[in-house]
């Protein structure tokens, strides 16, 4: 029986299988198990093919809704819509880049590794088929290189339809010279400026044509409210890790609540979004140590998805029509979730903002 219930979840796991298919291989299973009738009885099922069932079941579910997810399906085309990915080499940034691609937009991947990103450019056109694929040096760490990477990306791009704030960091020590952690630095002050110099381009493109911007957050976000004294702090170990990541996400969060209310008048749209527990290289930090190496290898396969998974709900917050009115909005799954009231809090929302300008200002626009 074990055998049988190892096979099923091969089978599962390595193929997207709908509802048709689960009960094909359900009644496989049951066959391969208990043999092959030679009549059809009218006896009720025994308690060993009842349990085979039930384990079937289980295992589909699993499949289906914790190691899968939703899939978002479109017929829209995307043919001279430009889309700008942060962290599009890799994990749930890559599958994303495929993902628009293959409808027909044009896509720059924007990333620290230049080597890399060229390597996944050409990936991404090939599953793809689509040559309107670039990549760019980005490193949000660094305030001058999100400058001058905004000056080459408009002077290269004449539109911006899509934003990905998608690029994110945990796991990694120290504090920036502007005397905050390097996690929530990257994760938020990095996306703050880049997505504040990229607001001409998007304001003048929403003239012709809506745009809107998803910033890729996590369910971390609920660890905790926002402590703007630990955000200045060092960290000093695995769960004081997780917890400066999860203030960083709740500050994307916040941000996009914020950009929500000021982007009224113009035609664009703002969103956060959970990927799912995705199997990326965002916590390699973390693997360095043997026993957390050991425990990822044997919990990521159980537990984490696919990058392809994670693009689902990116997906479905850029391209459907439905999700327009909700701007603003927190989305898992492909649908909206109720945020926490730490989430909620206008004062500490307000206070981040003010902080996020006096730590830009230098490199500010007058884009508002």
């Amino acid at each position: 029986m074990v055998g049988t219930f190892l096979c099923y979840l091969y089978l599962l796991s390595h193929y997207r299988v709908r509802v048709a298919g689960f009960v094909a291989v359900t009644v496989l299973c049951l066959l391969l198990q208990c043999g092959f009738p030679s009549r059809i009885e009218a006896n009720m099922l025994s308690k060993k093919q009842v349990l085979i069932v039930i384990l079937a079941l289980l295992a589909y579910y699993w499949i289906k809704y914790v190691k899968q997810g939703p899939v978002y399906t479109t017929d829209k085309r995307l043919d001279g819509k430009t889309v700008l990915i942060t962290g599009g080499n890799a994990g749930v940034g890559k599958a994303t880049a495929i993902e628009f691609a293959k409808l027909g937009a044009r896509v720059v991947i924007a990333s620290r590794n230049v080597q890399k990103s060229q390597k996944a450019k050409y990936d991404i056109i090939e599953e793809a088929g689509n040559k309107n694929v670039f990549a760019m040096q980005l490193d949000l760490e660094n305030f001058n290189s999100i400058k001058s990477f905004v000056k080459q990306f408009d002077k290269e791009q004449e539109h911006l339809h899509y934003l990905i704030n998608n690029a994110g960091v945990m796991g990694i020590d120290g504090i920036t010279d502007y005397g905050y952690h390097r996690v929530f630095g990257i994760n938020h002050f990095g996306t703050f400026l880049l997505t504040n110099l990229l607001m001409k381009t998007i304001k003048e493109t929403s003239k012709r044509s809506p745009a809107r911007i998803v910033n890729v957050s996590a369910g971390l976000y609920k660890l905790g409210a926002l402590d703007f004294d630990y955000i200045r702090s060092e960290t000093n170990g695995y769960f004081s890790d997780l917890k400066m990541y999860g203030q960083s996400k709740l500050a994307n969060i916040m941000f996009t609540i914020k950009l929500s209310k000021l982007l009224k008048g113009f035609d664009v749209t703002t969103y956060s979004m959970h990927p799912g527990a995705i199997k990326s290289e965002i916590g390699t930090s973390f693997q360095q140590s043997s026993i957390l190496n050991f425990a990822y290898k044997i919990i990521s396969p159980i537990f984490f998805r696919e990058g392809f998974y994670g693009a689902q709900t990116i997906m479905y917050c850029s391209l459907d029509d439905n999700v327009t009115k909700h701007s603003g909005g927190y989305f898992s799954n492909c649908k909206q979730e109720d945020l926490t009231e730490i989430a909620m809090n206008d004062g500490a929302s307000q206070k981040l903002w003010d902080i996020s300008v006096e730590v830009t200002q230098k490199y500010l626009n007058e884009n508002w």
